[in-house]
């Protein structure tokens, strides 16, 4: 692998668990591998899915084509305590949760056994 052409990534999409099945489908009928690990947010607790996926120079468009359209951002409320009160009231607060997040690792060599 000298040439910038065949470089080829690894990508760590975490995405949450309930788009994992769907993007796992459309990656894999694009024709990339992956491996789809169980994984756990500490920020708010919630279930999420790592995906492991081998990205070639030449589909690197299509993966994160397939990624937007099939992880989604939601709105989720959490409770938090209202200031000033001498009571600790929660009040429902909305936070924007979902999408992706995606790191590219550029692999030098790598050997199927």
């Amino acid at each position: 692998m000298t040439s910038q052409e065949n470089q080829i990534y690894l990508a760590l999409a975490v995405i949450q668990s309930q788009d994992e099945r769907k993007t796992s489908e459309a990656l894999q009928e694009a024709g990339f591998d992956l491996i789809s690990v169980a994984t756990h947010g500490a920020l708010l607790g919630r279930r999420n899915s790592t995906l492991l996926v081998r990205v070639p120079e030449a589909k690197f468009n299509t993966f994160i084509e397939i990624i937007q359209t099939y992880c989604r951002e939601r709105t989720e409320y959490i409770a938090t305590p209202l200031e000033g009160t001498p009571l600790p009231i929660p009040i429902s607060t909305p936070i924007t949760i979902g999408g992706a997040t995606v790191f590219f690792i550029p692999i030098e060599s790598y050997e199927e056994l």
